[in-house]
């Protein structure tokens, strides 16, 4: 691969300046908003949605440990997990939430108080503490931070065994809320799995997406640039197909490329950036298989 172009670092630099403030603002007011579905419409209700929040219910139920501790410990424990094995960048882009997810778990939880809901209308309970959870994980999903704790292991769980990381999610998710069934009785765990449905459906509406991946068809005069960025910054690979305009009869290059949808919004403006006029499609991709 050619040393990197320094205009692309350029183009790097200003988009980062440019978007740091607002995704960072996106991602404090994503995490707040998730920390407030889980203190007023799950946490009292014993309803256990996943991840360190909702594994906190079920440690607190026998050894009487503070949500907001327990979600600090084990999710700083899995960052420097996570340190190891998914390297020093992915460290950095966690760190922030793992400290922040705590603070306003603490600090939400007086709204238990403020907002008493009644156990009668659990069901509405569970649908609009759904919502509001979606709103706070696509906000944080699409701020390109993370608040690290199950994440991590999602994320190890697809470098080194190849499970996705939706599958991971599931399969993980999946045990907490069996268990939370014998602990807190069948019922809570039929309201988790409601909670969590509804919370992955409005997720995906705020991320504008419905799949993990996403395929760009990118058609430009700048393909070694694009492709050059793609593989420096992604680690991911592309392919190059020829084709003719059917108007034109130009012959032109397509980019082909399979990037994770965290990553859609980034490479979405660098393209743009490199080639004022450059012409590509997006789609959702559900499964991706062997390479070339």
């Amino acid at each position: 691969m050619e040393k990197r172009d320094t205009r692309i670092d350029e183009i790097i630099n200003n988009l980062t300046i440019r978007n740091r403030s607002e995704r960072i603002a996106i991602f404090i007011w994503g995490v707040f908003t998730y920390a407030t579905a889980f203190s007023v419409f799950f946490s009292p209700q014993n309803i256990v949605t996943g991840g360190t929040t909702g594994l906190s219910l079920l440690v607190d139920k026998f050894l009487k440990i503070d949500t907001s501790i327990f979600v600090f410990v084990s999710s700083f424990v899995l960052l420097i997990i996570g340190y190891f094995l998914l390297g020093k960048e992915n460290t950095i882009k966690t760190i922030f939430g793992v400290i922040l997810l705590p603070i306003f778990l603490e600090f939400t939880s007086i709204f238990q108080i403020m907002f008493h809901l009644e156990i009668s209308s659990l069901f509405l309970t569970i649908f609009f503490g759904g919502i509001i959870m979606g709103l706070g994980n696509g906000m944080i999903i699409r701020s390109g931070f993370s608040v690290g704790g199950f994440q991590t292991i999602y994320q190890i769980f697809y470098k080194y065994f190849g499970i996705s990381i939706g599958k991971s999610t599931l399969l993980v998710n999946g045990i907490l809320v069996f268990f939370s069934g014998i602990i807190f009785g069948f019922s809570s765990a039929l309201y988790a799995i409601i909670g969590l449905y509804i919370s992955s459906v409005v997720t995906d509406k705020v991320m504008l997406e419905s799949s993990i991946t996403k395929t760009f068809y990118i058609i430009t005069e700048k393909e070694k640039e694009i492709s050059q960025y793609i593989v420096e910054n992604f680690g991911y690979g592309v392919t190059v197909l020829n084709a003719v305009g059917g108007y034109s009869n130009e012959e032109k290059k397509i980019l082909m490329c399979a990037v994770p949808t965290r990553n859609y919004y980034e490479l979405k403006d660098v393209v743009q950036k490199l080639d004022k006029e450059v012409f590509f499609l997006i789609t959702d991709t559900y499964e991706i298989y062997g390479g070339v």
